[in-house]
């Protein structure tokens, strides 16, 4: 998929014979005799000979080098070196899928997700949270088919992410179980169950063997030229399920061109330290629990 064109190759020769006076004012006098080259090798018109006094020379001088390559995206190539830029935009992204996921499964029927009515009141966030946290991880009565197919493939997800921002195996594996763990498992799953030991281990482990598979298929793909079953538009959505989280940051990247910036925060009223001091001079006392998020879009 790479296309290359040399516009001109650089060859440089130069030859000089200076004729010297010996014994006896004898003159030697040397001459460069040039050979034509077979009708098959016809010089450039580039090609010069000058002379300049004694000295003669011929030169063949690059004029203009033009190199055209087709590049690939970024979520479809591996980076050549950890742009921890990119796998911070991809972790923006992977945020913002686990809320609409969460809000997903919220709509979800309380047989596939084990998602009581208690566990879907968001009035109850905070302390619901605290308890989860503090009573797991336990083992989970989760279906099968998430607990073994769709966490690996998650995890999966994870890990490729941190392969095409140009990080080895062991490092995409550690963000996959940070990822895995801390964000989704201890932090936005947590506020609607308590954290299982089949997602903690199953998720980052096989999800770095998934993910390395799905890197390998993915490549094999592209290096076939996107088709799979000889068919471009199979290929496509193939591809899109090896990497989803690359192909959506890279829609909304292009399709908005702006930058964002998301801050958690433990501490009542976003850091305003005046309406905080005015809340505790009145008498009034901070919660004991308090989460907030505070979403920064610039365009």
């Amino acid at each position: 998929m790479i296309r290359t064109n040399l516009a001109a190759l650089i060859l440089s020769v130069s030859t000089s014979v200076s004729a010297t006076n010996y014994n006896n004012n004898e003159n030697l006098e040397s001459y460069l005799k040039i050979t034509p080259l077979p009708p098959t090798h016809t010089l450039p018109e580039i090609a010069s000979i000058t002379k300049g006094g004694d000295d003669f020379s011929y030169g063949l001088t690059e004029e203009t080098l033009n190199a055209e390559v087709d590049t690939l995206p970024k979520h479809l190539s591996i980076s050549s070196e950890k742009d921890w830029d990119y796998l911070k935009g991809q972790t923006y992204t992977i945020l913002g899928l686990s809320v609409a996921t969460v809000g997903l499964m919220t709509l979800l029927p309380e047989s596939i997700t084990k998602w009581d009515e208690e566990d879907r009141d968001l009035s109850r966030l905070g302390p619901k949270w605290k308890d989860n946290v503090t009573n797991g991880p336990i083992w989970d009565r989760d279906e099968h088919f998430l607990n073994y197919i769709m966490h690996p493939y998650f995890g999966g997800v994870y890990y490729t992410a941190a392969r095409h921002a140009g990080f080895d195996e062991f490092e995409s594996f550690l963000y996959s179980a940070t990822m895995s763990t801390f964000f989704w498992e201890y932090g936005v799953e947590a506020f609607a169950e308590i954290p299982s030991w089949q997602d903690i281990f199953v998720t980052p482990f096989f999800g770095a063997v998934v993910g390395e598979i799905m890197l390998e298929q993915e490549q094999d793909i592209i290096d076939s030229g996107g088709e799979v079953l000889g068919s471009v538009f199979v290929g496509d959505i193939t591809l899109f399920l090896l990497n989803p989280v690359g192909h959506i940051h890279g829609w909304v990247s292009n399709a908005w061109g702006g930058s964002a910036e998301f801050t958690y925060t433990g501490n009542p009223w976003f850091g305003n330290t005046s309406a905080s001091q005015f809340a505790l001079d009145s008498g009034a006392s901070h919660d004991k629990i308090f989460y907030g998020a505070q979403l920064s879009i610039s365009f």
